[in-house]
């Protein structure tokens, strides 16, 4: 076969990842990856009953069903977990059923009801003093919408995160709030507003028609309560187009089976704080550095798993709601294990940010229109915001500069394939044995990639645990195997990719 009708069937197939390989050699990228895995997370379990006492404090409080305490040392799941528990399931109940009434009794008061609803659910949990601010915040945004003026959008959007991070306006947002549990939750829905009112007035600002729309609008879309507490980000086009839809039978489905997966996960990592307490381990600082490497690598995976975790379930529940009223959101979070470069994990992690970002950052600045410098200070541009939207923490600014260094590496890479040397190089070998070498190449890539989210998670100071556990305390065995492993696991992914795309192309 020349090396032109090579690249040709390799480019129809769907690139070299989607050439299959023999049954024997999945099965043992199967075993190479899934063993070790299962194998840490034992690890784990053991180190968790060994050390339950000085992580959790003894058997006081131990569920009676399970007879174990529960590891609830991540903030994150412990808050959303309470706070749905103490008022976020009653709105989004409600507002199914408010939803309901409306659309069979005042489908043209649909906006209306809806606002009411929001604004009277968001003042029953968090109050109306931080209700009153968040309105602030939006008619600011309405003006700057209004006056056309983008750079104005931009810094007033700038302006309210700096005020998000200041210790001074910190103060002022508790006394606001009352309490630190209601501070924290109108924390994260200001956080997450600013950027549907950016979404909103840069919007209005792109229109050629001049035409502005009402605040009412920008208060529908903002206080929407199935996406106020917990996202994920819509914009506001995607938002205005399908919220008048009526839902279907395909989106009945949909809702099921989001509801059906939310709750499976839910109680799947309900119960393994009972039995795994990776959170407690990484956060007992001086434990966690007198872990074995193994066991720090299962942890390293259950974290990675958790974050994902936590994510399906958030968005799950309610990107559910929100398609019950016929709009259109985000895919669902895709697990890290399952992204095999830099620029696949930023895609799919979070999709309705990732949206908002080359939307109104990355396309803006050029994008991939104005050749690859300008789409490297765009990809730069979207993780500076991503970074000050976050807070601009040590371990944040860390992630997102070795972030943006992973996609420098991996766009050089793929401008360095693309050349003909190495085309020709690539079509002396068979498609197979490209997509060994593809996999060879992203093993290690893989593997900082994790490490560099486990820093995003856990801190600098649990990153560099990690980084020293897995890669330079064993050196060379420890790291040659947990190379290979991330070889394998690379394959599997595409392996899975390649079963997903015929089927695609089946249908």
């Amino acid at each position: 076969m020349s090396p032109t009708t090579k690249a040709v069937n390799n480019k129809s197939s769907g690139g070299v990842g989607s050439c299959g390989l023999p049954v024997a050699e999945i099965v043992l990228y199967a075993v190479g990856f899934c063993c070790p895995a299962a194998y840490s997370i034992y690890c784990v379990y053991v180190a968790s009953l060994e050390n339950e006492i000085e992580l959790l404090g003894g058997k006081q409080n131990a569920s009676a069903l399970i007879g174990r305490r529960m590891d609830s040392t991540d903030f994150e799941w412990t808050f959303w977990k309470t706070w749905f528990k103490n008022g976020l399931f009653s709105c989004f109940l409600g507002h199914v059923i408010v939803s309901s009434i409306v659309r069979r009794c005042l489908p043209k008061y649909k906006k209306e009801c809806f606002l009411a609803y929001s604004l009277l659910s968001l003042y029953c949990v968090i109050g109306l003093k931080p209700l009153a601010l968040l309105t602030l915040h939006s008619l600011l945004f309405y003006a700057a919408a209004v006056l056309r003026s983008k750079l104005l959008c931009w810094g007033l959007g700038t302006f309210l995160v700096a005020t998000l991070n200041s210790s001074l306006f910190r103060v002022l947002q508790y006394r606001l709030s009352g309490s630190e549990s209601t501070y924290y939750l109108t924390l994260s829905i200001t956080a997450i507003s600013i950027l549907r009112q950016l979404s909103f007035s840069l919007e209005v600002c792109r229109r050629k028609d001049k035409r502005v729309c009402s605040v009412v609008d920008l208060f529908v879309y903002n206080f929407y309560i199935p996406l106020a507490f917990l996202g994920p980000v819509v914009t506001y086009d995607t938002f205005q187009e399908h919220f008048n839809n009526t839902p279907v039978v395909d989106r009945a489905v949909r809702v099921c089976w989001y509801i059906c997966r939310v709750t499976a996960w839910a109680v799947i990592t309900e119960l393994a704080c009972y039995f795994l307490y990776f959170c407690a381990l990484e956060q007992n600082t001086p434990l966690f550095e007198s872990l074995p490497p193994l066991v720090v690598a299962g942890i390293g995976y259950l974290q990675g798993h958790f974050l994902h975790v936590k994510y399906v379930i958030f968005y799950g529940l309610t990107s559910a709601l929100a398609i019950l009223d016929g709009l259109e959101t985000p895919p669902l979070p895709r697990c890290v294990s399952t992204c095999y470069s830099f620029r696949t994990t930023w895609k799919y992690f979070d999709s309705g940010l990732n949206i908002f970002l080359v939307r109104y950052v990355y396309i803006p600045m050029g994008g991939s229109r104005k050749g690859l410098l300008w789409q490297l200070l765009g990809s730069a541009a979207c993780f500076t915001f991503v970074c000050y939207w976050h807070g601009g923490h040590d371990n944040i600014v860390m992630w997102s500069v070795f972030n943006w260094a992973g996609i420098v590496a991996e766009s050089l890479g793929t401008a360095l394939i693309k050349t003909n040397t190495a085309k020709t190089y690539l079509n002396t070998h068979s498609l197979r044995n490209q997509r060994r070498m593809k996999a060879a190449m992203f093993a290690p890539v893989a593997t900082l990639l994790i490490i560099n989210n486990l820093v995003f998670v856990g801190g600098r100071q649990a990153g560099s645990v990690y980084f020293h556990k897995l890669l330079t305390s064993n050196f060379p065995v420890g790291t040659l195997g947990l190379l290979f492993s991330m070889y394998c696991s690379v394959q599997l992914i595409f392996e899975l990719e390649r079963l997903f795309y015929k089927k695609s192309k089946t249908e």
